[in-house]
């Protein structure tokens, strides 16, 4: 709709421009009526005659407004009479007026029903338009409040003097900021509402590496298939990923050895999330040091099944959901 919407022209047009393109619309209409009457016969022409007019009324109120659809229902009328009282087709009074007549009533409908429906497709393009403006503002207030939250925890975390107080805010900054980094995508979302989750999880695992790895050398790269999720996958599939690639990043490489942290999204029957890492390997209670049951409730909401295995060296998280 909004293509068509593009292609027809700006309203209103001057009158003259308006009422010049209807009498153009009209005079095509009746070459062609002129051109294809030999072929048709009688019968034929009579059928074949009202549509072909009624198409060039359509096509003026479309493009224009009621008026020129009401001139070319004028203009049609006329050539029609004239059409039928030449020749072999040359009709009586009588035989003229009802058939005429309710060509007329049948065309003026045409042209006000068709001004309405263009009015009607201009207010809904609007509506969409203004729906899309509010759904943009209330994203970027949530992105600001979710980024006040992050910065308020960050805060609390350097004033607490309990090591595993100020952990457990550091872990609820990353997580906030997961889910800001989602809202961020969820603005630059696709026509079906789907998130690319390509852009979406480089980011995140980028600001994960920068922010936890200090100055070890430590990589975190990123292979992912063109994958698009609807925003109801893809923020529980962000805070697993953001949840698995911090406890990588904190315990996988102790005493400030080096490493890498993979993360991997194929799609397939059904998807699958690895997230690898080349350190110490799993440790004992990975469920509850690693995966958490934060890990396993998103899991959990996906419809997912997950896995901790041994990749020799390091330790290796595979998910597997099924699109929505």
């Amino acid at each position: 709709m909004d293509r068509l919407l593009e292609i027809l022209p700006a309203r209103p047009q001057p009158l003259i421009v308006r009422y010049g393109a209807t009498a153009l619309i009209i005079a095509v209409c009746f070459l062609i009526v002129l051109g294809l009457r030999p072929r048709q016969g009688v019968l034929g022409f009579f059928f074949l005659l009202p549509t072909i007019f009624f198409v060039g009324i359509f096509a003026a109120s479309i493009l224009f407004d009621h008026a020129s659809g009401i001139l070319a229902t004028a203009l049609s009328t006329l050539l029609i009479y004239c059409l039928t009282r030449s020749g072999e087709t040359q009709l009586e009074p009588g035989e003229f007026i009802l058939p005429v007549g309710a060509f007329v009533l049948a065309s003026g409908g045409l042209a006000v029903v068709s001004e309405a429906m263009r009015s009607a497709w201009e207010r809904a393009a609007a509506t969409e338009s203004t729906k899309d403006l509010l759904l943009q503002e209330l994203g970027h207030r949530t992105k600001n409040n979710l980024a006040m939250v992050a910065s308020m925890l960050s805060l609390q975390a350097r004033t607490k003097t309990n090591p595993e107080v100020a952990a457990a805010l550091d872990k609820a900054v990353a997580r906030v900021q997961a889910i800001a980094s989602a809202h961020d995508h969820f603005q630059r979302v696709e026509h079906d509402g789907r998130v690319e989750m390509r852009s979406y999880l480089d980011t995140l695992c980028g600001h994960l590496g920068d922010s936890l790895r200090d100055v070890r050398p430590i990589a975190v790269r990123t292979e992912l298939d063109d994958v698009h999720l609807p925003p109801e996958q893809a923020v529980p599939l962000g805070l697993i990923v953001n949840e698995l690639v911090t406890n990588a990043l904190k315990h996988a490489f102790p005493d400030d050895r080096g490493g890498t942290v993979k993360v991997a999204l194929r799609q397939g029957s059904p998807f699958v999330l690895t997230v690898e890492d080349n350190g110490v390997g799993c440790p004992a209670g990975k469920e509850e040091r690693l995966g958490s049951r934060l890990t396993r409730l998103l899991a959990g909401q996906l419809g997912a099944t997950i896995a901790w295995e041994n990749a020799e060296p390091g330790c290796r998280v595979r998910l597997r959901f099924a699109p929505a």
